[in-house]
């Protein structure tokens, strides 16, 4: 318990501005903290050093975003390199700008690839599923999976210009 305590006071405010660079309600600022530790809480004795302890919370912070996003029917796409990075705010209303309009497009061209290539791709690099899993849920190959996951990075790489 004491811990968790420890683990709570030293990372709240660096996760409450994480959280808060790629969501824009309080409320849900808010809520996704309180998932992240909850989340922390859950794993946090399995880690045996600092940086463990730090690659569990940003990670959890990863997630939690990413799952806020599938269940908006949203794509999160992460421009930060670093959760330790510091900017100022004119950067920082750039960088949502710029993360709102290729989410934009990315959402559009994700319109216009096959419909089962894009329900591998968001199974796989959204929600997290392996390949195997998806083609045993789909009864085809892991091969197969792949290369319909593949052609859509393929895809979104020549219409967007940078690497996912």
């Amino acid at each position: 318990m004491e811990s968790f305590k420890e683990i709570y006071s030293a990372y709240k405010h660096r996760v409450y501005f994480f959280v808060a660079k790629y969501v824009a309600e309080e409320e849900d600022i808010e809520e996704l903290v309180q998932d992240i530790f909850m989340h922390v809480w859950k794993y946090c004795s399995k880690t045996d050093s600092a940086s463990q302890t730090e690659a569990l919370v940003f990670k959890s912070a990863k997630q939690e975003i990413a799952n806020f996003y599938r269940k908006r029917k949203m794509i999160f796409v992460s421009l930060e390199n670093s959760p330790a990075e510091e900017t100022d705010e004119h950067s920082d209303i750039e960088k949502k700008v710029k993360q709102e309009d290729q989410l934009q497009k990315i959402e559009s061209l994700l319109e216009q690839v096959p419909e089962r290539s894009r329900d591998f791709f968001i199974k796989n690099k959204i929600q997290n599923l392996s390949l195997f899993t998806i083609a045993r849920e789909n009864d085809i190959s892991k091969t197969a999976v792949e290369k319909h996951v593949n052609k859509v990075l393929k895809f979104l790489r020549a219409n967007l210009n940078l690497f996912l």
